[in-house]
């Protein structure tokens, strides 16, 4: 028996890349990403140059590290698109809810006296005169 050939990791990258799967709402089955007929006839880097890295469950803006426990395979429009429609919406609330935390809790560390006064929301409406009647 010959020994076997050396597997390299980037062919076995391709491999696992190439075995994930999405559901199909018209045939109502699961399918793969990329075809077993369409992986046959392209390379290696061309699988490669179709995904991304996505971070999660800790974000890179949030110093999400770069080790395989934190990285998910996307396609590239899949991943643009959670991108701009739920991670950079989902930082910039979370900006605004510690900025908030930060003013309300350095307000409550302000002793009474010494904070301004409040500023009503509502502007001055008065009440309408009436005509004096002779």
């Amino acid at each position: 028996m010959s020994k076997r050939a050396h597997i390299g990791l980037k062919t076995k990258l391709c491999s696992a890349l190439c075995q994930i799967v999405r559901f199909d709402e018209q045939d109502k089955r699961l399918v793969r990403i990329i075809s077993h007929d369409e992986a046959k006839t392209i390379t290696e880097d061309q699988i490669l140059s179709r995904f991304d890295w996505h971070h999660d469950p800790i974000q890179k803006a949030h110093d999400g590290p770069d080790v395989h426990w934190n990285l998910e395979p996307m396609l590239i429009a899949p991943h643009r698109k959670k991108t701009a429609e739920v991670d950079v919406p989902g930082i910039a609330k979370r900006k605004r809810v510690a900025t908030g935390h930060v003013e309300h809790t350095r307000t409550m560390q302000t002793p009474r006296d010494q904070r301004p006064p409040k500023q009503s929301r509502w502007g001055s409406r008065p009440f309408p005169k009436k005509e004096k009647t002779r």
